[in-house]
């Protein structure tokens, strides 16, 4: 018989290779909060979830190579907004980027963005 486990809370890890450069964009471009910030980690956090700024430089790291050149992934953060032009205007002036055009649709609009280490998050306006 397997036993599933409850999942009760989870944090969410964010490798970087610059941690300044990462939390001024997710405070600026997405209203987190941050908690603390060292020099190779950061605590940032929106309503109950907690988000891990880490510093990984890019190279070889076991058999895994670390680049910060923008890749597709299939896991990646979706931030809900209530104006995605606004939204998108502030991922750009923080420091990220805009990713194609924002696509509509009747269920909403959505924006694929980058933060500028390369990783993928989604901007999401629902109708």
């Amino acid at each position: 018989m397997v036993h599933a486990m409850a999942l009760v809370k989870f944090d969410i890890c964010i490798d970087v290779d610059d941690v300044g450069k990462a939390v001024e964009f997710y405070r600026e471009a997405l209203g987190l909060s941050v908690l603390k910030v060292e020099p190779d980690w950061a605590q940032i956090k929106t309503g109950e979830q907690t988000f891990w700024i880490m510093k990984a430089p890019s190279g070889l790291k076991g058999s895994i190579l670390r680049d910060y050149r923008r890749h597709w992934t299939p896991i990646h953060l979706d931030f809900v907004v209530a104006d995605i032009e606004q939204a998108v205007k502030r991922v750009i002036q923080a420091g990220g980027r805009l990713e194609g055009e924002i696509r509509r649709s009747a269920s909403g609009a959505l924006a694929n963005v980058s933060d500028p280490a390369g990783n993928g998050v989604d901007l999401v306006q629902r109708t």
